[in-house]
């Protein structure tokens, strides 16, 4: 959104300056693409100050922000702060109210690239995260569909074995989030030693055959399983490529 808006101002600019476009319109052009860039500019700030200054209180190791497309409320669509604190719990934080979420209920965080949910079914889903039963995913799917641009970034599933329906937290056993704004650094998450050991990383681009490959093929899929594993499957030139494993910063 923000390159598009820049192309928008830049060609604002120059047709104007060629004389190709009224004044008039022109300033309406710049003054809502400028308009528009602040507004991005100061959200992401507040955004990063937030975070940071949350993180700082509780004495976590890690904060992203996340879109929730299922499994804490039957709304989706709505961000989410989460928080590694110092408890090794995740914390749930919608600027309203907070949902903790002990680290001994977490059997399994799953990364994966949100269009390989798309292209699975939901048995398959189940066994990569270990579950007996097999969740029923249909709005998850529906929020891609309404979201295109998401199926290009990772989804994060966290499954929660500990979870019954009298839990007023959550309404589902499997929560999903998308990091369709780019700012849930969740491979960062994943080298959290407590969250790496029940993590699985599934890199983008993986196909349904490498997923699932024949006999005498070697699966690509790779558990992480501890700390020093997890950096050993992030190579320094994937990290350097990938804008989500950097943690917040100081503002």
């Amino acid at each position: 959104m923000t390159w598009l808006i820049l192309v928008v101002l830049i060609l604002t600019v120059l047709m104007l300056v060629i004389g190709t476009l009224s004044p008039l319109l022109g300033l309406i052009l710049i003054s809502l693409s400028v308009g528009a860039l602040i507004y991005i500019v100061f959200r992401t700030l507040h955004i990063h100050y937030y975070a940071f200054k949350k993180l700082q209180r509780s004495g976590g190791t890690w904060a992203g922000f996340l879109r929730h497309v299922s499994g804490i409320s039957p709304r989706t669509g709505d961000s989410y702060f989460i928080f590694l604190n110092k408890d090794k719990n995740l914390v749930l934080d919608d600027r309203q109210k907070q949902i903790i979420i002990e680290n001994y209920k977490i059997t399994r965080i799953a990364v994966m690239e949100a269009a390989l949910i798309t292209k699975i079914n939901d048995r398959e889903i189940a066994d990569l995260m270990g579950m007996e039963a097999h969740p029923a995913l249909h709005a998850v799917r529906s929020w891609l569909a309404r979201n295109p641009s998401a199926k290009r970034q990772f989804m994060m599933l966290i499954y929660v074995d500990d979870y019954n329906n009298e839990d007023a937290q959550l309404n589902n056993e499997l929560i999903f989030f998308s990091d369709i704004e780019g700012k849930g650094h969740i491979k960062e998450l994943l080298r959290q030693p407590a969250i790496a050991v029940k993590a699985l990383y599934i890199p983008k681009g993986t196909k349904i055959e490498e997923l699932y490959p024949g006999e005498g093929h070697k699966p690509r899929r790779r558990k992480i399983r501890t700390s020093s594993e997890a950096d050993k499957m992030l190579e320094s030139k994937e990290r350097a490529a990938d804008n989500s494993t950097e943690p917040f910063s100081p503002l």
